[in-house]
Order: C-alpha cells, then structure tokens, then sequence
C-alpha cells in the first residue's frame, strides 16, 4: 500500500479549466457530467488524489465517445484535493499533511460509502442507465476495486497507475477488470494482485509510461503521453463494451 508513486510527482496545468462544466449533486456531493443523458450506459471516472484537472475531463469525454455513455465524475474531495506543496513529502510537515489527507479526506472506506450513497440516487437521477461501469485513477483506482465486489452497482471495472493495492481487494473483486499500470507501481504486489483477480480480466503494463500518465499528471503537450493517455482510454473503452 505504498504511497512513494503517488505522491511523488505534481498535477500539470490548472484545474480552473475544469470547472467548467456540467454538474449535477447526489449525496451532498456535486457530479461532473461528460456525454449523453440519453444513453442507457454510464461510467462513474474516480478522480486521483489532486481532484478534477483537465485531463480527467478529456479522460470522460474519450469515455463518453467510445462508449456512447454518460460519464460522472463525483467531487469526493469537495473542492479541497490533496495539495501541490505537500507532492514530494520531503520534510516532516508535508509527510503529517499527505498522511493527514489520506487518513481524512482520501480515506478509502469513507468514501466508498460516499460512492455507495451517489449510486443509490442515479436511479432516480439517470433513471435511463441501465448498467454502470466504474474506473479510477490512481487513488481513484483503490475506489474503484474496493466497489468491484458482491452485490456491486457496476457490471465492470478498471483502473489506470493504481495506488494503494491490496490483494484483499483483488480477491473480492467479482466482475470483470481491467487494469493498466506503469513502472512506478511496485512490480511483484502487481503481480501478486493480477493473480489474485479470478474474473474475467486484462492487465497491461505501460511500460514507457509514469505513475498519473492517465490523470491529473498527464502532459498532453507531449507526444508519447497523448499517445498513450488516448490508447488507455481507448483500451478501457473496448474491454467496458463487452460488459456495460
């Protein structure tokens, strides 16, 4: 459950841009909406640890497209993510803070139960939505296994660079996955994990990429990462269409 990846390295751009947007609220929490309301697919996109940037948004809407689906992306973080001074975690006070964050607002089961209470209300938000895909990045993606179990809401799942892996949750995961990580996640947990999923899965190492390639840390002005940020996506979009 290493947090070296995951707090390494900053978000790139400003996520300003991303506010504007499409919102709807659920459980007290406001849902970034990407795509068609119409549709009778949705995905549920779980931010990373720096909240909604611009990429995620372009992350939805290559989701959106593919799929021909309603993407949400709930503000679990309220507005106050993780902040950019604390990346690093290179003196005490920034390590107190990350870990503070995590233990408060980013806590995994605290909001799992959030995710639960926003999915008990699309039914009569997007009453059209017949099946619900959920995929998180980074942070997002322990949400996102964590949600993958009996009697989930979602009929797949996936994850991108994940962060806090625990074979506990692959074991419990009971539909079907999809997960892409890069170098920077620990090699043999990975492993570990990949084994222990027993349904119907796909895991891609993407090799010439970095931990948050998919998120909030995307460089889309670069070649290599718009390449691959777009493939990744697209990957999740083809393995979510044979399940949603």
């Amino acid at each position: 459950m290493s947090l070296q990846a995951c707090c390494s390295s900053p978000a790139v751009g400003d996520p300003a841009i991303a506010t504007q947007q499409e919102t709807d609220f659920a459980a007290d929490m406001s849902l970034c909406v990407v795509g068609d309301r119409s549709s009778k697919r949705g995905v549920v996109l779980v931010y990373d640890i720096f909240g909604l940037y611009p990429q995620t948004k372009e992350g939805a809407a290559i989701l959106s497209r593919e799929l021909n689906c309603l993407v949400i992306i709930p503000d679990f973080f309220a507005g106050n993510p993780a902040n950019m001074d604390w990346v690093g975690m290179d003196t005490e006070d920034k390590r107190k803070n990350m870990m503070a964050f995590f233990q408060d607002r980013a806590d995994p089961v605290k909001n799992l139960a959030s995710l639960l209470r926003v999915m008990a209300q699309t039914k009569s938000l997007y009453p059209q939505v017949k099946s619900w895909g959920i995929v998180g990045l980074c942070w997002g993606g322990k949400l996102a296994a964590m949600a993958s179990g009996s009697h989930s809401y979602f009929t797949v799942s996936g994850q991108a660079h994940p962060s806090l892996l625990d074979v506990a949750d692959a074991k419990a995961i009971s539909i079907p996955h999809i997960c892409l990580p890069s170098p920077d996640e620990p090699a043999e947990l990975l492993k570990s994990y990949e084994q222990a999923v027993h349904t119907d899965s796909e895991f891609e190492l993407y090799s010439t990429m970095f931990h948050g390639w998919m998120g909030s840390r995307a460089d889309l002005e670069a070649e290599q990462n718009a390449k691959e940020f777009q493939r990744g996506y697209k990957q999740v979009s083809v393995f979510f269409n044979k399940w949603l």
